[in-house]
């Protein structure tokens, strides 16, 4: 399987150089750069994010947008009969609205070296995705390199819009969330202990909420340092073992199981799929290539898996999804309808229906995920005031007594 290796090396003139490349293994990623004239000085593998926001898209966490202008610029001069050395000249000189210099360089001088277009864009794969690459080498080798360059923009431009429509739908829940969490550690850490004081002078019993929070006003007042150590092992521990296949496997499954947003997440992911699937096969990639692309690209490790399941079950000429066990994430009706656009020899036709039926799912579960997460946040919230009231104001009544 191809990974992402991050490499630095030297020209032949001693000039210091850092990139990616795409390659199966590290000997293969040496090969490569011996072939361009570069000595490596440091090569390891790119680990890719096991953040959160590893979820939104197949076209990784570069600049969707400059590569929606690159596309779109390319397109237009390669349509208007200019050569592509010379297109990419004409782009670089767009000015600072596309930040790009170092791959259009990059690109350009591989292919005064011969090599295509598509290879030379596989140099950078934060900027130019497996996808990316894979349509456009498909495009040079059946001729159509401009349908499949007008293809990728409105593409890319589709994954941007399902990124933003869930990272819009996302947002409140976590500015809510992070609110809330900032307001009670101030009210443990700095408003708990003078009502604590003051209590103390008084000799009033307290009751057990009070008690409680007290007893973690005093602990975070004196361990702070050592919650934040415990809070920074905990993301390290957390991003070092999401760096690890199966720890990201499990991850992603875990991620896609969450109420509401679980849902959310795997429509988006199904949403890619046929598009992707649908773009790649359009462009002329054979279908067993199309599947193992979408597998080791997809952003989701658990769907990834199962795409795999797929791609096994063409190979072997058995239907797919006849092993529903094996399909936990996967909806039947996109295992039917893919089937049946094999069957029928539609798969276009059947995958731009999919895409644009879970595109309506997702835009709607969007647009209602604050409506549905606002009264598990009511509960929340509501828990945590009441627990913070009581234990100030009922020690109150206790001094009033006192006081009578």
């Amino acid at each position: 399987m191809k990974q992402v290796w991050t490499y630095k090396a030297r020209n032949l003139q001693g000039e210091g150089i850092t990139g990616e490349i795409e390659a199966e293994s590290r000997q293969q990623v040496l090969e490569s750069l011996t072939d361009q004239n570069l000595i490596p000085t440091d090569l390891k593998p790119h680990r890719p994010s096991g953040t959160f926001g590893a979820i939104f898209g197949n076209f990784g966490t570069g600049n969707r947008e400059q590569l929606i202008i690159f596309t779109r610029n390319l397109l237009t001069l390669y349509r208007a009969g200019i050569p592509i050395m010379r297109a990419l000249t004409i782009i670089g000189k767009s000015g600072k609205e596309l930040k790009m210099e170092k791959e259009l360089e990059g690109i350009k001088d591989d292919l005064q070296a011969g090599l295509p277009l598509s290879r030379s864009m596989s140099r950078f794969p934060q900027t130019f995705p497996p996808i990316y690459v894979a349509s456009v080498s498909a495009g040079e080798a059946s001729g159509t390199l401009d349908e499949v360059l007008d293809q990728m923009a409105i593409v890319v431009e589709k994954e941007m819009v399902l990124s933003r429509q869930i990272k819009s739908a996302v947002r409140y829940p976590i500015v809510v969330i992070v609110a809330i969490t900032l307001a009670i550690f101030v009210i443990i850490a700095f408003v708990i202990p003078r009502f604590s004081s003051m209590y103390s002078k008084f000799g009033a019993d307290l009751p057990l909420p009070t008690k409680i929070v007290m007893a973690t006003s005093s602990f975070v007042s004196s361990y702070w340092y050592v919650i934040l150590i415990a809070i920074g092992l905990g993301i390290f521990g957390l991003k070092k073992y999401l760096s690890h296949p199966k720890g990201r496997l499990l991850w992603d499954k875990m991620m896609l199981k969450i109420p509401v947003l679980g849902d959310l997440i795997l429509k988006a992911n199904i949403a890619r799929f046929a598009i992707m699937l649908k773009s790649l096969f359009k462009s002329g990639v054979p279908m067993v290539t199309c599947l193992k692309i979408l597998q080791e690209t997809s952003s989701s490790k658990a769907i990834a898996e199962e795409i795999s399941y797929m791609s096994n079950s063409f190979e072997r000429g058995q239907e797919v999804g006849n092993d529903p066990q094996l399909y936990r994430f996967f909806p039947n009706m996109a295992l039917e309808m893919f089937q049946v656009g094999l069957e029928s020899g539609s798969i276009e036709e059947i995958m731009g229906e999919l895409a644009s039926h879970y595109e309506m799912e997702m835009e709607y579960k969007s647009r209602n995920l604050t409506a549905l997460l606002e009264p598990i946040l009511t509960v929340f919230i509501g828990g945590i005031v009441l627990v913070l009231a009581l234990s100030i104001f009922l020690p109150m009544w206790n001094l009033i007594k006192v006081f009578k």
